[in-house]
């Protein structure tokens, strides 16, 4: 579990009665489930997770944890595998636009022709071979997101891999068949970017701290009030871009009849519909900000910590929300405030990026300004980019 999407899904299974909490760490790929031994034993609650298909093991409480994620199966799959697949899929999307380069006016044509057709232009006549190829492409770029997206369905649950599917198959579906491998292939490789992201940040806390990050710290990993604030917004924001994304489909034609228009912009909406970038920009900005500060001998419990060091840092090492350890700096105290008003700053210069990534595209699908590929790698970029800017505070000294 290393997305907010697996996280969404993972929560949704679990909201069941003797399910007390439940403490996500993205970055660790974990969570602690607080439960009612009454009610549920571990081995039901493992069986419910496993049946989404995540990879699931469990870790006893406090228990520091090496990397064993290949060891014992998670998220992604086999990443060989997983690049395997979206190799495979550029390399036929590049034989179908060199196919339709050779039967085009111009290369500028192959390329950007179906945006024109998307756009209400009519395009170039494809060659059945470019045809072919761009549906192999379609085919072997969604091969691994498939079954999640079914679990998802299964579940009625809409996130990424949903989301993929659909407005890949769609643009297929209505002619866009060049768009529609670009959006499979283009988020399988923005798939494995993320991964290798979340990876990077889990690698760089274990290398500080000698074992997985959010297991085995004394104190209580409250979250962050901002992060308790992203989960109730992505709770809203998800099936409001959803409905809108719909209502773009349905209202516009009503009027103008453009039907195939609409259908396009509409599947952009829907891309553009999971937070990822929203939801991952705050943990990994925690995680990074703890880390480095346990380094210098100060010990942040958790998200909340900082906020309150941010606010009133006396008060916060009074009520032991900081703790300074043996062999902490002389400047400690002052370490601990400066570095938790680094870390809010990181924190919402994330949100910023991730709501006006959001904001953008949300509108520039509705102009018809922004290609359903073009999405893609915005949503992924966005979740890269706020992942890799809170790894900066591993470096704070």
């Amino acid at each position: 579990m290393d997305c907010a999407d697996e996280a969404s899904l993972v929560r949704h299974v679990l909201d069941v009665p003797g399910i007390l909490h439940l403490d996500f760490d993205l970055v660790g790929r974990r969570v602690n489930v607080s439960y009612d031994p009454a009610l549920l034993q571990p081995d039901d609650i493992v069986s419910r997770v496993a049946r989404t298909g995540l990879g699931v093991h469990s870790h006893a409480e406090g228990e520091h944890v090496h990397d064993d994620h290949h060891a014992h199966g998670h998220a992604r799959g086999r990443p060989d595998r997983a690049w395997m697949w979206a190799v495979a899929s550029g390399a036929v999307m590049l034989v179908g636009w060199a196919v339709d380069a050779w039967h085009a006016d111009t290369w500028v044509e192959a390329l950007v022709g179906h945006d024109h057709a998307a756009a209400g232009g009519t395009g170039h006549e494809r060659p059945v071979a470019s045809v072919i190829a761009y549906a192999a492409s379609i085919a072997l770029g969604l091969a691994p997101v498939l079954p999640r997206a079914l679990v998802s369905l299964r579940y009625l649950r809409l996130d990424m891999h949903v989301l993929v599917c659909v407005s890949s198959l769609g643009a297929a579906a209505v002619g866009q068949w060049a768009e529609g491998a670009a959006v499979a292939c283009l988020f399988a490789l923005a798939h494995l970017m993320e991964s290798w992201s979340i990876e990077r940040a889990r690698v760089a806390v274990s290398e500080l701290v000698g074992h997985e990050p959010g297991w085995g710290e004394d104190g209580d990993r409250s979250a962050a009030a901002v992060e308790r604030w992203i989960e109730r917004f992505a709770a809203v924001y998800t099936p409001l871009v959803t409905s809108a994304a719909v209502t773009l489909v349905i209202v516009p034609p009503l009027f103008d009849g453009e039907w195939g228009t609409w259908f396009y912009r509409g599947l952009i909406f829907l891309v553009l519909a999971c937070p990822c970038a929203l939801v991952i920009s705050t943990p990994v900005t925690v995680v990074a900000a703890v880390t480095s500060a346990a380094r210098r001998g100060v010990l942040f419990k958790g998200g909340l910590a900082l906020e309150r060091a941010a606010a009133d840092t006396p008060g916060a090492l009074a009520r032991h929300d900081v703790l300074l350890m043996p062999g902490a700096a002389a400047d400690g105290g002052t370490f601990a405030g400066t570095h938790a008003r680094r870390a809010l700053g990181v924190i919402r210069q994330n949100v910023t990026l991730a709501l006006l990534t959001k904001l953008v595209f949300l509108v520039s699908a509705v102009m018809g300004a922004a290609p359903l590929w073009l999405a893609v790698v915005a949503d992924t970029g966005a979740t890269v980019a706020v992942t890799l800017n809170g790894l900066r505070l591993l470096r704070a000294k």
